[in-house]
C-alpha cells in the first residue's frame, strides 16, 4: 500500500512506498532526465501533470503543475510504485570541502537543517561557502513552496547565529 503524505508546498506531495528506492542521498528528476531514465522514472512522468520527482530512501515526492488537480494524479502515481520499483544504491549527496568554517557550515546543514527539510519531502544540498555566502540547492517539495522564503530565512538565522562568517544564503 503506498501512503501520501503532505508537505508545505501544495503542489508537492510525499508518496510512501513499502521498499527502499533509494540507499543513501537523494535523486531528482525534471521531464529531461526522465527521458533517459528507468522504466519507472519514465512512468511516473507519463503520468500527466508531473512536473518533478525526488526520490529519498523508500518515499517519492512529486511536484506537479499549478494547474493539475490532486485527484487527478495520486491514483496513478500509487498504482505506478504499486507496480514497478526501482533501487539507487547512491543518490547525489552534497559536495564536501576542507576549511575549518565551510566544514562547520557543511555539517549544521546535513545534521539539523537537511533532515528536518526531508521530512517535509524536500532536500537541501550544500554546495559552497565562498566569501560569507553559502550556497546550496533545494529539491522536492522545496520547489515553488510559498514556504520558501520562510525556509531561506530560517536555515540562514540558524547558520549566522552559530557561525558569524556566514552573511547570506543563497538557493542555486
Amino acid at each position: 500500500m503506498i501512503l501520501t503524505e503532505p508537505t508545505p508546498n501544495p503542489h508537492a506531495l510525499k508518496f510512501i512506498g513499502k521498499e527502499k528506492l533509494v540507499g543513501e542521498g537523494s535523486v531528482w528528476y525534471d521531464i529531461d532526465l526522465a527521458v533517459n531514465s528507468t522504466d519507472f522514472i519514465k512512468k511516473i512522468f507519463r503520468v500527466a501533470g508531473v512536473r518533478f520527482a525526488l526520490l529519498q530512501d523508500n518515499y517519492v515526492t512529486i511536484t506537479k503543475y499549478h494547474q493539475w488537480d490532486w485527484n487527478e494524479i495520486k491514483t496513478k502515481i500509487k498504482q505506478v510504485m504499486d507496480n514497478d520499483s526501482m533501487y539507487v544504491e547512491n543518490g547525489e549527496t552534497d559536495q564536501y570541502c576542507t576549511d575549518e568554517i565551510c566544514c562547520a557550515v557543511r555539517k549544521i546543514i546535513k545534521e539539523e537543517i537537511r533532515p528536518a527539510v526531508q521530512m517535509d519531502g524536500g532536500d537541501v544540498k550544500f554546495l559552497r561557502f565562498d566569501n560569507g555566502i553559502v550556497e546550496m540547492q533545494m529539491h522536492g517539495s522545496c520547489w515553488g513552496c510559498p514556504n520558501h522564503e520562510a525556509t531561506l530565512g530560517a536555515v540562514y538565522n540558524k547558520l549566522a547565529s552559530r557561525i558569524p562568517e556566514v552573511k547570506q544564503v543563497k538557493i542555486i
